[in-house]
């Protein structure tokens, strides 16, 4: 039977990239005590595997070896670190605009780029504690990388953009307080397209079917950029921090809002027009989107008169979660 520390792994995969300006030379000894001074809090205790595996690497030849693979405690997961030559670079031509959001002089620190070390951790599970836990421990030990001097920036996987170094430890040093960095853990697909005339803003997770299982979409609207990236960040904080779930038919607003001014929440399954997640879709009243047609009629009970269904957050209860008294 597998041991706690060598459970084979059935969740999701964290992987940070973090671009150098030259080489690095380290023992991944040395990366497990920067990590433990960093972040003590942390629920880590070395395994005896750990330290007979341990050996040099260079960030300028091929590396492919495990850090963690016999680490106790509740944060223990399989990390590895991963250098491979002809990857780790990219075209700035090819870099979308919303891909920066996290890195704004991103095309110049590109540029700088001879080296890179990517850390990759692996979820034991899919459930929400444990694929925090494993996001959490990819983002600390891409921290410790991320304060080196030569660090440029961080390709975060999951939610396919770029951060800066400093960044990368923002979301190390929030997550380790039980907070959700969504900005640097979801990406942001923001865009505008054009219907009748009128420009249209639009949007789309990237990164939250890890944790989640499905990816936000805003549906085109008139309405100003921010403002779809706003919604899109608030509802993925309801869903990971809050614990809120989304039925379709669901409403959703501002505090204040008026209920004309809700949000219509339609669940679109896996496989519609080629996803392959289901994906929660936030239509704004003034929307063209045609919700039915992308999602079929709300087949849901409507609310009796005077019932106001919009979703509320409740507060802390991921914290409570982590901490082994939250209730549903």
């Amino acid at each position: 039977m597998a041991s706690e520390n060598t459970e084979q792994q059935r969740g999701p995969t964290f992987s940070a990239y973090v671009m150098l300006s030259e080489g690095v030379q380290f023992n991944t000894a040395e990366i497990r005590a920067a990590l433990a001074e960093d972040y003590p809090s942390l629920e880590l205790s070395p395994g005896g595997l750990d330290e007979a595996l341990d050996t040099d690497c260079d960030t300028n030849q091929f590396i492919t070896h495990p850090l963690m693979m016999g680490a106790k405690g509740a944060d223990g997961a399989i990390a590895s670190l991963i250098r491979l030559p002809g990857y780790g670079t990219w075209d700035p031509a090819q870099v979308q605009p919303w891909q920066k959001i996290g890195c704004p002089d991103l095309d110049a620190r590109l540029a700088r780029n001879r080296s890179y070390i990517c850390v990759s951790v692996g979820a034991k599970s899919d459930d929400l504690l444990t694929t925090f836990r494993a996001a959490r421990l990819c983002s600390c030990i891409a921290a410790v990388f991320a304060k080196l001097p030569v660090a440029l920036a961080c390709y975060w996987e999951p939610g396919d953009h770029f951060l800066s170094p400093e960044a990368v430890i923002q979301m190390a040093d929030k997550s380790v307080c039980d907070d959700w960095p969504v900005m640097q853990w979801l990406g942001l697909k923001l865009g505008y397209t054009r219907k009748g005339g009128q420009q249209l803003a639009m949007g789309l997770t990237s990164g939250l079917s890890h944790f989640k299982g499905y990816e936000l979409s805003y549906a085109a609207a008139p309405v100003e950029l921010g403002t779809a990236g706003h919604w899109l960040a608030c509802t993925a904080e309801m869903a990971l921090a809050y614990g809120n779930t989304f039925s379709d038919g669901d409403t959703i607003s501002a505090p204040d809002a008026a209920k004309a001014d809700c949000l219509r929440i339609r669940v679109v399954p896996a496989g519609t027009n080629g996803s392959n997640c289901d994906v929660v879709l936030l239509v704004h009243p003034d929307s063209p989107v045609d919700h039915e047609e992308v999602a079929g009629p709300i087949t849901s009970t409507p609310p009796p008169p005077g019932f106001d269904n919009r979703i509320q957050p409740r507060e802390g209860f991921f914290k409570r979660m982590i901490r082994g008294r939250a209730t549903q």
